[in-house]
């Protein structure tokens, strides 16, 4: 079985092989899923969470003030030495990330993963959608969800995609398991960790191609805010 910190060496790679195409202004270019950040300064967050996890550091992935200190301290750095130090910290991050004690920085896989794409679609560069990495982030990705959502007592609802389905619901509630669905989607992987990590607006959601009324429940599925406008990826 592939794991945590195989599928991070196999992204890392592949982001770090893209920034060494990119020019100064290709750097520089803001990305949309990331309001106020570059490119560049995606970099530097993935860089910052990295060297953090190597050095015990870690701080909470909803506090911008963790986050945004990741690019103020590689302000300056080139894109090169940025990418320089990852590569450098990574191998034993990549290690560490599959001892069962750091089963919670499994974060990390679903940050690198979805900051590549945020790039990406900067960019406007379309690939590495349909890889072992995307049916990972998605599968485990969802079924954190599923813990979340039968926790929260939410209504049942069914995700589908073609290496996996789920049903969401509480598992304490009377009759759950008999309950049928209130809204069913069949999506592709990357869609679907792309709509639970909370890139895709609102309209997006409902437009994603339920079967059902998703309208209570679409507010309920991203990890992060979704954005106030359609992501154009």
């Amino acid at each position: 079985m592939t794991t945590t910190g195989a599928h991070y060496r196999v992204i890392r790679g592949e982001l770090t092989a893209l920034a060494a195409t990119l020019s100064a202004e290709q750097a520089a270019t803001p990305v949309p899923a990331l309001p106020g950040w570059s490119v560049h300064d995606t970099y530097a967050h993935l860089a910052g969470i990295c060297s953090d996890i190597l050095t015990g550091t870690v701080g909470d992935p909803h506090d911008a003030a963790w986050t945004a200190g990741h690019v103020a301290a590689r302000a300056d750095v080139p894109l090169a030495e940025i990418c320089r130090q990852w590569n450098a910290d990574a191998p034993t991050v990549e290690e560490r990330l599959d001892r069962p004690e750091m089963r919670r920085a499994v974060f990390a896989l679903f940050d690198v993963f979805h900051h590549g794409h945020d790039v990406r679609g900067a960019l406007g560069i379309v690939e590495a959608r349909d890889t072992p990495q995307t049916q990972f982030v998605a599968q485990l990705m969802t079924k954190f969800k599923a813990l979340e959502w039968g926790r929260a007592g939410h209504p049942p609802i069914r995700l589908a995609t073609p290496s996996g389905s789920w049903r969401l619901g509480a598992p304490d509630a009377e009759d759950a398991a008999d309950a049928e669905p209130v809204a069913s989607l069949d999506t592709s992987d990357f869609e679907l960790a792309r709509i639970i990590v909370g890139r895709r607006s609102r309209a997006q959601m409902l437009a994603a191609g339920w079967v059902g009324d998703p309208e209570p429940i679409v507010d309920l599925l991203p990890v992060f805010g979704p954005p106030v406008t359609d992501l154009t990826e």
